[in-house]
Order: structure tokens, then sequence, then C-alpha cells
């Protein structure tokens, strides 16, 4: 029994030894198997803007997902701020509508978005009116925030609808109409995050104008001229060319590098 314990004993100083020896080996600080998105950090740090932006997209561009919720949202962010300082305001506006699909209440996205379409000549992100208060309020959770409020809305509703069929009476009539309005109005946010999850819009950047053509190629009929700043949906894609649907249901073809899929 000795025996069998100092050799155990022995073993796992020598395994301690070895395992001691192969971390000394590398230097600290540094990893020899660095993550794609701290390698962008670090290039970005040294003002080595294309190596950073190859490299965030090349995460974002991975299938299944390498990054999701708010990591992909940073790194949304983060193009954006790389499309800025190249003065790209166009696709800076893209990355970060992009960003705040998944990080919508995130103060720094809006104040650079606001000054990104300030500094693209586009209408201002927030207009500050009855319409855009109600729709930045509705759009201020994600999908997966807006689908827990809508649960919690119909539970009191269920509730009131359970004591009306077994008590009956006026009383939860009247607290089953509330409990169903305010089900309803819990539910507006889960609806139009799901609206919006199954679209697939797009930001029309070309700055002179995009058309919109009956047929993928550039002598076909111009249907109309989408504007800068336009969303459009994403129906089909053939090499360099889109299938979208614009504002009032038109549909035709556009050059794909006139929009950015703000769906990322």
């Amino acid at each position: 029994m000795d025996r069998l314990t100092r050799l155990i004993g022995a073993l796992l100083v020598l395994f301690t030894c070895a395992g001691a020896s192969t971390v000394s080996a590398t230097p600290r600080g540094l990893s020899q198997d660095k993550s794609p998105d701290a390698a962008a950090i670090e290039a970005y740090r040294a003002n080595d803007l294309e190596t950073a932006r190859s490299l965030w997209l090349e995460l974002l561009e991975q299938d299944p997902p390498a990054v999701v919720g708010r990591e992909r949202a940073r790194i949304a962010y983060n193009l954006g701020n790389l499309a800025s300082r190249d003065g790209d305001e166009l696709q800076a506006v893209g990355w970060y509508s992009a960003a705040l699909r998944e990080r919508p209440r995130d103060d720094d996205t809006w104040a650079n978005l606001k000054l990104a379409r300030l500094n693209a000549g586009l209408e201002a992100a927030d207009r500050g009116d009855l319409r855009a208060t109600v729709q930045h309020l509705i759009l201020s959770l994600t999908l997966t925030e807006s689908s827990w409020l809508a649960l919690f809305g119909l539970l009191p509703l269920a509730l009131c609808l359970g004591f009306e069929a077994f008590r009956g009476g006026r009383r939860w009539r009247w607290a089953s109409a509330a409990a169903f309005c305010l089900a309803l109005l819990l539910v507006v946010p889960y609806w139009a995050r799901s609206q919006e999850a199954r679209s697939d819009p797009m930001l029309v950047t070309k700055t002179e104008g995009l058309a919109l053509r009956s047929e993928p190629r550039p002598d076909a009929n111009r249907i109309l001229e989408l504007e800068v700043g336009d969303e459009v949906e994403r129906i089909d894609e053939i090499l360099e060319w889109t299938s979208v649907r614009a504002l009032g249901g038109r549909r035709g073809w556009v050059k794909t590098e006139g929009v950015f899929a703000l769906r990322r």
C-alpha cells in the first residue's frame, strides 16, 4: 500500500511539473490561439483598420454564427466606427442600425447613428414626433425581451378567464376585459419584433440614387429610383443583382453594391 501511495504521489508530481513547463512555454499575456475578435481589437488599437475590418467581417459571416446577441451587436458597432473613420457615413449608418437590432437601448450606438445620419445628409434617426416616439418605445426591446413581456401580459388574462369560468359575475368579466387590453398592449412589441425578424431589410447606400429595374440587367426597364437612406426588403439575390421590395410593395432588381444588409 505504501509503495502504491508513493507511486501515485510521484506520478502527480511528474504531471504537475509537465503542466508547469507547458504553461511557462507560452509568454504571459499571449495566447497561441488568439480569437479573431481579440486579434481584431488588437489590430484596431494598432490603427491597422483593414485587418480589424476583415477579422470582424469574418466573424459575422461564419455559419453557424460564432457570435450572437449583444456580442454580435458590439462587432457591428465597431464596424460602424471603422466606416465612420473612413468617411463612409452611409455604411456607418447601416452598421449602427444593424447593431441596434440586437442592442436597441445602447446610448452610444444611438448617438453615433444620429451623427452618421446627419453627416450623410439623411433624416434624423429620431424625428421626435409622436409616431417616432411610439415606434422607438415599441422597438426598445429585443425579440427575447418582448417575448417575455408578452408572456407576462398573457398570464393575468389566463387567470381572469379562469376565475370568470368558475365563478362568473360582472366583476370577473370586467377584470377579464381589462386583462385582455393589457395583454394586447404588451404583445405589440413582440409582434413588431417578430415581423422585423421575418423580414430582411436593406439600406440604400448609393449616393446618386439607385434604379429599381424590372429584370436583373442594366438595360431593363426602370421602375423607379430609390433615394439614399431608403429601406427595402431583400427577396432574392443573383450574382451582382438583388431582388427587393420597396415601400408600397413595388418589386424589382437593384445592383447589390448599392444596398447594405441590416440583418447581420
